[in-house]
C-alpha cells in the first residue's frame, strides 16, 4: 500500500513539474514583431540615378515572428511577406516560402526550430542552419533608431537597378 501511495504521489509531482516547464518555455520566446509593427515614412531611392520619392512602408503581425510589409511610393506598390530574426539591437528579414526557394535557389530545412531549442530567432542561427555562404539579405529594422530599411531589386528593359527604401517609425 505504501508503494502505491508513494508512485502515486510520484508521479503527479513529475507531471506536475513537466506542466509547468513546458509552459515556462513557451513565454519565454519573445513576440518578435512587437517592436517593429507600425508605419515608417521614408524615401525611396534609385541606387542608379540617385533620384529619390517619399514612400511608406506599412508592417503588419501575420505571427509571432513573421510580418507582411506594404511598401508603396509613386513609383513602387508592392507587399511581402518576412520572416524577422534578432540581431543585437537590429530584427533581420528574410523571405519564407516559395519567395526564400525563388531568391535562394534552394529550400530552408523544415521545422528547424523545433524540440526545445529557442535559439531558432537568432539570425546567426538562421544563417548557419538556412543559406549558403553567398546568400544575400535586403534589410531589416534598427529597433535603436526605430528604422526599417529595404533594398528592392529591380529589372527595367535589360536594366537592373535598386530601389532603397529608408523610413523612420512613425
Amino acid at each position: 500500500m505504501k508503494t502505491i501511495k508513494f508512485l502515486t504521489f510520484t508521479g503527479i509531482i513529475i507531471l506536475s513539474v513537466f506542466v509547468i516547464s513546458c509552459q515556462k518555455k513557451t513565454s519565454e520566446l519573445p513576440e518578435l514583431t512587437n517592436g517593429v509593427v507600425g508605419s515608417y515614412k521614408g524615401t525611396l531611392k534609385n541606387g542608379s540615378t540617385g533620384s529619390q520619392v517619399e514612400a511608406t512602408a506599412d508592417v503588419i503581425k501575420t505571427d509571432e515572428s513573421i510580418v507582411q510589409i506594404h511598401c508603396y511610393s509613386s513609383i513602387l506598390d508592392t507587399t511581402f511577406v518576412m520572416e524577422i530574426f534578432e540581431n543585437g539591437d537590429s530584427m533581420m528579414v528574410c523571405n519564407i516560402g516559395d519567395d526564400f526557394k525563388s531568391q535562394y535557389g534552394h529550400g530552408r530545412m523544415e521545422k528547424h526550430h523545433m524540440m526545445g531549442n529557442t535559439d531558432w530567432q537568432d539570425w546567426s542561427h538562421h544563417m548557419d542552419e538556412e543559406h549558403d555562404r553567398n546568400d544575400e539579405h535586403f534589410g531589416g529594422f534598427n529597433m535603436k533608431e526605430h528604422s526599417f530599411d529595404y533594398d528592392f531589386m529591380m529589372k527595367d528593359n535589360q536594366n537592373e537597378f535598386t530601389l532603397m527604401f529608408n523610413g523612420k517609425k512613425q
